[in-house]
């Protein structure tokens, strides 16, 4: 994992390798380069292996059905927040057999060739996640 900041700007871009695990290095971003708050605007690469998360059903909360695929796979797009160092990234990516699928990215998504991703640092803001209806389901606040 290797990242790139401009300072003057608030854009970080991040590159993985073979074999990175994308949530750990993206965590790992964040807090290196003291990203509290931002905007993963953009994502691309390719994954050996993935592993996300859906929604089950329209009840809320709607718990979680996880998600596994081998390789290989194309990522189309990353995007997501990142609060209090924290990344909540979506995925879009077609399989082998060109079946496209999407969800919440879990930890383990391990980079097959490379991925480039870009972030934005929006220093103004600190976001937290927070149970604000009881319900266990984290959302967005100001600290």
């Amino acid at each position: 994992m290797q990242y790139w900041e401009d300072k003057e700007t608030g854009w970080v871009i991040v590159r993985l390798q073979h074999g990175d695990l994308v949530l750990e290095a993206l965590s790992e971003v964040a807090r290196k380069a003291d990203i509290h708050t931002g905007v993963l605007a953009t994502g691309i690469g390719s994954l050996s292996w993935a592993r996300i998360h859906v929604i089950a059903s329209n009840n809320y909360p709607p718990g979680d059905e996880m998600l596994e695929f081998d390789g290989p796979l194309e990522v189309v797009q990353f995007g997501g927040i990142i609060a209090n160092y924290q990344p909540h990234i979506h995925i879009g990516m077609w399989d082998g057999e060109k079946r496209y699928h999407g969800g919440h990215l879990e930890p383990g998504c391990t980079v097959l060739t490379l991925s480039e991703i870009s972030i934005h640092r929006v220093p103004g803001l600190r976001l937290t996640r927070r149970d604000l209806d009881g319900t266990g389901v984290q959302l967005l606040d100001m600290e």
